[in-house]
């Protein structure tokens, strides 16, 4: 399968796998980006999540979803599946987020094909 070639290369393969908690989600306008020529503004999740690294020290990160991937809806208290780096333990990796902004990609790559055409 390509991810796992593309973790592979990475070095991703190589992290510490473990669950990251949602703390936090809140819903955002994402609206610089969305809002140029006239667009629409659209609705994004915005998703903190924390972990404990192998040396028992807290991490946390955030990240944004927008309402078609599969974070968009996630609330205080579920788990997400991450890999963190060992040797920089707040770095991290999510498959199922690579997945997610892979799709939205190319969603956003078809559309345009279709516009120009």
């Amino acid at each position: 399968m390509l991810i796992e070639l593309w973790e592979r290369l990475c070095g991703y393969d190589k992290w510490t796998e473990t669950k990251a908690f949602v703390e936090s989600s809140d819903l955002r306008q994402k609206g610089a980006q969305y809002g140029i020529g006239g667009a629409t503004p659209k609705l994004g999740s915005w998703i903190r999540i924390a972990w404990t690294d192998s040396q028992g020290w807290r991490r946390a990160a955030e990240f944004g979803a927008d309402d078609e991937s599969p974070f968009y809806q996630l609330v205080g208290g579920e788990t997400v599946t991450i890999r963190y780096n060992p040797a920089k333990p707040q770095q991290y990796y999510c498959r199922d987020l690579l997945k997610a902004r892979v799709c939205r990609l190319f969603q956003a790559l078809g559309r345009a094909l279709l516009r120009r055409s």
